[in-house]
């Protein structure tokens, strides 16, 4: 049986930051279902009807169990695609749905080999697949185990008969999806093929041949999965297959990330819900990840879709709230130049407590510390201290470098209240009179504190406190860090450097 990891079942709710819960179109939208079942040697107990979606699987029905018998039912048409059935004590079998209206009979003791379907074009050759590939497996697993420990000799006719019930399955699948051309379940078996890598260029050397082989199989990697189809949403298959593309068979870098999406969401616009749903994943997941500069993918989805008027499916509020997160994140992003604090006539204003302007950008050192702290913030009072014993450390002597030189790096503090007082207190308390200490304390004409330019805008400061590390052009190299991270990316800098 085709085999995937589930936890279930109790309460799931589909749902993400931005309300993107896809609801696909009825394919039957007027009728009602009725799937009838009989499980021999089932105790009176509730069975749930379950579906897979976005690498999880989420309740649509229960019934109950009498006798072996129980029945799901509902005024409006299931979505096609594969479901499962959820029997107590783990255990569970797939079925297709395509129809509305079926039933089938099997024995608890043997779900699969057991199950016959009446009126179900679909799950009838499944189950005849199933059983095929069961049977194969049985006869291939021990097989396996036998080559691990057998002599040369041995595990050459091992291996021949191995490449035997391969060639079986192989043939089985080919005859299979001629025969049964026109049901879902093919076009589920064809999306897990994997495309034929044909032989490099024998020219090459060892390592381009890799690339060759790496490139043609991510090119040809959706080759065999149906874009036109929304059932294959409701399928283990899809998202597997998306999530593998993206988190493993790209490199990690937001770039080349942004351009994998892009790829995809053009396949996905073949089909309304497919692009719905690959085009909400992708924004959601990267505005929401954890790793440091993925936000610009997050950024790259919206300007590109979102902004472009594509999302049709978000309210014009939401949609607000999703653009605008993107243009507060865009000036940030790692590898662009920070913000200059500059007001609305290109003039600087960030001061020192007597008044004085210094600008970041003239900042003369190969590495910038930018902070962003509030005298009042209680955790900006146990952080700071750490960061100057890390800065303190790297001027005198890091550890990580051999001979240990001193690392050429400054600190630009800025402070982000308005009480001037307890500004100079908090300089003096936690001994950072040395760093660049700086702070935007205007008046409006009423006498109401006012910022100077929209710079908590431009940095993202919702919150305090928050570092920042510059090269020498004061280019982002890392954001949002914490003390404990500023050594570690200054000494892969380092080793970026010398390599």
């Amino acid at each position: 049986m085709i085999k995937y990891i589930f936890t279930l079942l109790s309460v799931f709710i589909l749902s993400n930051s931005y309300s993107q819960q896809i609801n696909l179109l009825k394919s039957n939208e007027n009728n009602t279902y009725e799937i009838k079942g009989e499980i021999i040697g089932l105790e009176d107990t509730s069975v749930i009807l379950a579906y897979y979606f976005g690498g999880k699987q989420y309740a649509t029905d229960t019934a109950y169990s009498e006798n072996g018998k129980f029945t799901f039912s509902g005024e409006e048409s299931l979505d096609g695609g594969m479901y499962l059935i959820v029997l107590p004590n783990q255990k569970f079998f797939d079925i297709v749905i395509s129809e509305q209206n079926l039933s089938f009979t099997t024995d608890l003791n043997d779900l699969v080999g057991s199950m016959k379907f009446k009126k179900s074009k679909e799950n009838t050759p499944f189950y005849s697949y199933l059983n095929f590939i069961t049977e194969k497996q049985i006869l291939v697993t021990p097989l396996r185990d036998q080559e691990k420990t057998a002599s040369d000799k041995e595990r050459q006719k091992i291996k021949e008969e191995i490449l035997k019930i391969d060639t079986e399955v192989k043939e089985f699948r080919e005859n299979f999806e001629k025969e049964f051309s026109d049901i879902f379940f093919t076009k589920i078996i064809k999306a897990t093929t994997e495309p034929t890598i044909p032989t490099p260029p024998s020219e090459l050397t060892k390592k381009e041949k890799q690339i060759f082989q790496y490139e043609y199989y991510k090119e040809h990697y959706w080759d065999n999965m149906d874009f036109t189809d929304g059932r294959m949403l409701r399928t283990p298959v899809f998202f597997s297959k998306m999530d593998t593309y993206l988190s493993k068979m790209t490199i990690q870098h937001p770039d080349s990330i942004s351009k994998s999406a892009d790829v995809l969401v053009k396949l996905s616009r073949q089909n309304k819900d497919i692009f719905q749903y690959v085009v909400s994943y992708i924004t959601s997941t990267y505005e929401r990840s954890k790793i440091m500069g993925m936000d610009a993918v997050f950024v790259h989805m919206v300007e590109n879709y979102y902004m472009t008027g594509e999302v049709d499916w978000v309210k014009e509020d939401q949609l607000k709230k999703i653009e605008e997160r993107a243009e507060k994140i865009t000036p940030n992003l790692i590898g662009r130049p920070a913000p200059p604090f500059l007001n609305q006539l290109g003039m600087p204003f960030m001061k020192d407590t007597n008044g004085i302007i210094h600008r970041l950008y003239d900042i003369e050192s190969e590495y910038t510390l930018l902070i962003f702290f509030g005298p009042d913030c209680g955790h900006c009072k146990k952080v700071l201290p750490k960061v100057k014993k890390v800065v303190d450390s790297l001027i005198a002597s890091p550890k990580f470098l051999s001979p240990h030189k001193p690392i050429d790096i400054k600190v630009y503090s800025v402070q982000t209240e308005f009480d001037k007082k307890k500004w100079k207190e908090f300089i003096v308390n936690q001994e950072i009179g040395e760093w660049i200490n700086v702070g935007d304390i205007q008046q409006d004409p009423d006498g109401n504190p006012a910022a100077s330019s929209n710079w908590r805008d431009e940095y993202d400061i919702y919150s305090t406190p928050v570092i920042y590390l510059l090269d020498k052009d004061k280019n982002i190299l890392a954001k949002r860090i914490s003390f404990k991270q500023i050594s570690k990316i200054l000494e892969r800098e380092k080793s970026k450097k010398t390599e």
